[in-house]
């Protein structure tokens, strides 16, 4: 991570909102899911539309619920059929009707090809 290398997740918890805003896609990947499951929901909401989207699947099936709740429908429009279908059915029951609604049909794809559509 070009702010910090190897971060603890004390430190990743004590970023700016500024800070965060500003890593780069290469940073976004290179976060562990510990140290990414120790963002806040304040800093998660900080995240734009690229960062989110840079995000991988293990990533991002690493993420809380109450992480993925605050995600705004723009910064979901970030995500690829494939990094949808990488939620579990938790993290898919956890989104809003809001958020889901907000998918696009390629997303909504995902979902199926996942599985989670059909249980």
């Amino acid at each position: 991570m070009s702010v910090i290398p190897s971060p603890t997740t004390t430190q990743i918890q004590g970023l700016t909102t500024t800070t965060i805003a500003a890593l780069t896609t290469a940073d976004m990947r290179a976060l562990a899911t510990t140290q990414l499951a120790a963002l806040t929901t304040t800093q998660m909401g900080a995240l734009n539309t690229t960062q989110v989207g840079a995000l991988t699947t293990t990533q991002l099936a690493g993420l809380e619920t109450t992480d993925l709740a605050v995600l705004t429908t723009a910064q979901l429009r970030g995500l690829t059929g494939t990094q949808v279908g990488a939620l579990s059915t938790t993290q898919v029951a956890a989104l809003t009707t809001t958020q889901v609604g907000a998918l696009a049909a390629t997303q909504l794809l995902g979902l199926e090809t996942s599985g989670i559509a059909r249980r």
